[in-house]
């Protein structure tokens, strides 16, 4: 399953399994070749690097939810060159999400919907019940 599958399923699960007020949005800023005018214009309004792609908000507390396929990693940080050629550093992920988790955000993860779910139960968001599909089997929240 590519990326953005596995982003469309999840949102379609914490649309149906999420009970409010939990809340939750996505931030899939990265992976989606924008160009050099777009990313520096969205640098310039503030989106920050290596961020989770899923922010969830429940009880007071934030939550970060990184989704990658089976194969994905996290992103690292690098640097690049500007274009009048001045070293510019791009904060990744395995940098980005320590620095969050010591602001007080747990991030998790996760390479499939049963992951999200298992963060979910872990972090003790709760979620409405429902009948297992055929599809689902298996994926059925607490």
């Amino acid at each position: 399953m590519d990326e953005d599958t596995l982003h469309a399923c999840v949102k379609d699960a914490l649309d149906t399994l999420l009970i409010p007020p939990a809340e939750w949005t996505t931030m899939p800023a990265g992976g989606y070749g924008l160009s050099a005018a777009a990313a520096g214009r969205l640098a310039r309004l503030g989106l920050k690097r290596g961020w989770p792609d899923l922010i969830l908000v429940h009880a007071a507390r934030v939550y970060g939810i990184e989704l990658k396929t089976r194969t994905g990693r996290l992103s690292k940080t690098r640097i690049v060159r500007t274009r009048r050629g001045g070293p510019r550093v791009l904060v990744g992920q395995e940098e980005m999400h320590p620095r969050l988790e010591a602001a007080g955000m747990p991030i998790a993860v996760c390479r499939s919907l049963d992951d999200v779910l298992l963060a979910l139960r872990k972090w003790r968001v709760p979620l409405r019940t429902r009948e297992p599909s055929a599809r689902s089997a298996g994926q059925v929240a607490a």
